[in-house]
């Protein structure tokens, strides 16, 4: 998906008054990340090949705390592991991984 597209997804759920933020990207792709959050938060998402999956770990700015562990496996399996209340999308058939952070 384009910066375009992942920004629309973004916005599709910032009005509603429970969602701190969002993160869209491309799977396996960290140089399209659009990210949006009312508190001002920035986050990092890194992707990393680690032989039969590949892990996407997306972290404050500081890289000190893990906001979103995503394993993602060749055979569709997942593992996700979240540090905060917040939803995980992952479509691999429209390739992209998307993560709504709510309030505590």
């Amino acid at each position: 998906m384009t910066e375009l597209e992942l920004g629309e997804i973004v916005e599709q759920r910032m009005t509603d008054p429970k969602v701190l933020g969002r993160i869209a990207c491309n799977l396996r792709d960290e140089k399209t990340v659009v990210q949006r959050h009312h508190d001002q938060q920035s986050f990092t998402v890194t992707w990393r090949d680690a032989g039969d999956y590949w892990r996407c770990v997306i972290a404050d700015a500081m890289g000190d705390v893990v906001l979103v562990q995503v394993d993602l496996h060749e055979n569709h399996t997942l593992r996700i592991e979240v540090g905060s209340p917040c939803r995980v999308t992952v479509s691999p058939e429209d390739d992209i991984l998307s993560v709504t952070r709510y309030r505590g």
